[in-house]
């Protein structure tokens, strides 16, 4: 019985030695978390941005889709995304970017929805106009104008778009335009023939 007892009080001894950790493991521990968040939470920002840019990229090929089937079908340009995705009864944009009321055996040829869901909200707060404009420099483009771009999204977007890369882009050049100061990307979507 001697025995038991004695063997009983060594394992209260090694019971209680191990109880909790050391300051130390617990510093060394913080240090080693904190150390591996310094570096993944910037490179998880990157790739949410990415992710961002790829929407907005994914949603105005979409609409240049939409738009290239609308103006095959009706002979007109859209004027508003609404156009796409519901029967048109509205006016439509000419070649010259003007706007006219769209002949009724037109109306008909509609043969849409174009565009199956709202793309006007994208990914890192920005927004797609609804209405379509037309921009002429050498040539006339119907254009969308997206609002709310920071320069890391349109430096995104031109290497998805225009196939650039970060260190080369531009904004007056390929079929994006940016303006820095007022955060608006426009998109030429379809050159107006």
């Amino acid at each position: 019985m001697f025995r038991f007892s004695s063997n009983r009080r060594s394992l209260n001894k090694i019971k209680s030695s191990h109880r909790g950790f050391t300051l130390a493991e617990v510093l060394v521990t913080l240090a080693i978390i904190a150390v591996m968040a310094a570096v993944l939470l910037p490179a998880l920002n990157q790739q949410l941005s990415k992710g961002d840019a790829g929407r907005t990229s994914s949603d105005l090929t979409n609409i240049q889709s939409a738009a290239q089937a609308f103006v095959s079908d009706v002979h007109r340009y859209p004027a508003t995304l609404t156009q796409l995705s519901t029967a048109v009864g509205t006016n439509g944009l000419n070649a010259d970017g003007t706007t006219t009321a769209i002949p009724a055996g037109l109306l008909l040829k509609w043969k849409g929805p174009y565009l199956t869901r709202d793309v006007a909200t994208t990914g890192g707060g920005a927004t797609i106009s609804t209405s379509f404009s037309v921009v002429s420099s050498t040539n006339a483009y119907l254009t969308i104008s997206v609002t709310n771009v920071d320069r890391n999204d349109f430096a995104n977007l031109e290497a998805t778009l225009d196939e650039g890369t970060a260190s080369s882009t531009s904004s007056t050049l390929g079929v994006i335009r940016y303006s820095s100061a007022s955060s608006i990307l426009t998109f030429l979507a379809l050159p107006i023939q």
